[in-house]
């Protein structure tokens, strides 16, 4: 309270003291024009002692304020006080780690690919867009190689059906019509043999008697009582009915063998082979093989959802070659959302899974809760930046893995950059 006295006096005596010198300045030059020798004397004289005085006084007073100044500024306000005193408190009370990061799907975002072993696709036929939603298997694009794949599994289709309808058979064994035709052919070929062999017995008595009869006629003409061209006939007979048993004979010979063909047809029509079943099977088992293959080439000619999720981006149209790269679409789930916050190495060892954490955005109102739900395993640099210029782009963080109690009001906001506070 002295000082502010002090201060006063000195404000009051520098007021004075400017009173004095700005009615001097409104002394009009008119009157020392018309005053005299001696006014003007004094006037100087005067004048020498004011300007000392007026300096002394400015000294003074800026003396006095810096004063002032200096103990305003060294005792705070009762209101600053209770300010820091209420955010001490509030900071004992609650403590929090502040970090960015950025909005992710459950399980990250999944960019489908067509299958590798078709090399480059196009596709000929888009199943979906943007926003849709999508369960796993599902058909999202058909491609370029579908016509030629579904009419190699129809050709596989029916060699299967072909193989398996022979294997049936072969375990069936032969009709009856074909057993009967095939007995019918072995009695035929054994009443050939006994026709045969009859016509056999019938020369060789022939040529018995005409071998007797050439004998006696033989011993007459030795006698001479016939020519020789009676001889000659006799002879001819016995060498001609000799040739006809010998044909005979071959005849009964292939009689015999054909008897033995058709029963050994008529063997095999009435056995069923293993050998011949086996064979069946393995065509069948080939053609089966055939059909999957088939099916696999038609299921690679088809790009399938692997999770169900929402389609966040096309990333190739109808018409156009699927990039290795980018590949289809980009799938998440984006029922359930999670925060990727970058937390500083420094602060990672006061994180613990469990911990309530806030996310607050200029792109949503109000702020969501969540709970961490994974810590990293592994440091790196910081993906997610500020828009202050003086802030940090070169840290080490780790990242952390917030579940949101509620992903509804941020489902369609993949990568979307937030602040998130940690509760420790």
């Amino acid at each position: 309270m002295q000082v502010d006295e002090q201060a006063d006096k000195q404000a009051e005596k520098l007021a004075e003291i400017a009173n004095i010198s700005e009615d001097t300045q409104k002394t009009s030059p008119r009157s020392y024009q018309t005053s005299n020798m001696k006014n003007a004397l004094e006037s100087k004289k005067s004048n020498k002692f004011l300007i000392p005085a007026i300096s002394l006084a400015l000294i003074t007073l800026g003396v006095s304020v810096w004063f002032v100044i200096s103990r305003f500024m060294s005792s705070p306000s009762p209101q600053s006080s209770t300010s820091t005193a209420n955010s001490a408190s509030g900071k004992e009370q609650t403590k929090a780690i502040s970090a960015l990061g950025r909005l992710e799907p459950q399980g990250e975002v999944i960019k489908v690919a067509s299958p590798s072993a078709l090399g480059t696709s196009r596709i000929v036929k888009l199943m979906v867009k943007e926003g849709d939603m999508v369960k796993q298997g599902q058909v999202i694009a058909i491609l370029d190689s579908y016509d030629r794949s579904v009419a190699s599994l129809l050709q596989a289709q029916s060699q299967a059906q072909e193989s398996e309808r022979n294997l049936a058979k072969v375990r069936a064994g032969a009709k009856s019509g074909d057993i009967i035709a095939q007995e019918g052919n072995v009695m035929s070929a054994a009443s050939n043999i006994k026709s045969v062999e009859a016509n056999t017995a019938r020369i060789r008595a022939e040529l018995e008697i005409a071998g007797r009869d050439y004998n006696r006629f033989l011993q007459v003409y030795k006698e001479g009582a016939i020519s020789q061209t009676v001889l000659d006939i006799y002879r001819l007979k016995v060498e001609t009915l000799q040739g006809q048993l010998i044909q005979s004979q071959q005849q009964v010979q292939q009689a015999q063998f054909q008897l033995r063909q058709s029963q050994g047809l008529l063997s095999s029509v009435r056995e069923v082979r293993p050998t011949d079943v086996q064979f069946a099977e393995a065509q069948l088992q080939t053609a089966i093989v055939n059909v999957k293959k088939a099916e696999v080439d038609l299921d690679l000619a088809q790009v399938r959802a692997p999770i169900d999720g929402q389609v966040i981006k096309v990333n190739t149209k109808t018409g156009e070659f699927v990039s290795q790269t980018n590949g289809v679409v980009d799938l998440g789930n984006t029922s359930q959302m999670y925060v990727v916050a970058e937390i500083y190495e420094t602060d990672i060892g006061k994180i613990k899974v469990g911990q309530t954490a806030t996310i607050q955005s200029e792109a949503f109102e109000g702020e969501i809760t969540g709970k961490v739900d994974r810590i990293g395993l592994r440091i790196a640099k910081n993906d997610v930046l500020g828009t202050d210029p003086a802030a940090k782009t070169d840290v080490r963080i780790i990242e952390v893995k917030i579940k949101l109690d509620d992903s509804k009001k941020v489902s369609g906001l993949t990568n979307l950059q937030v602040r998130v506070k940690v509760e420790v």
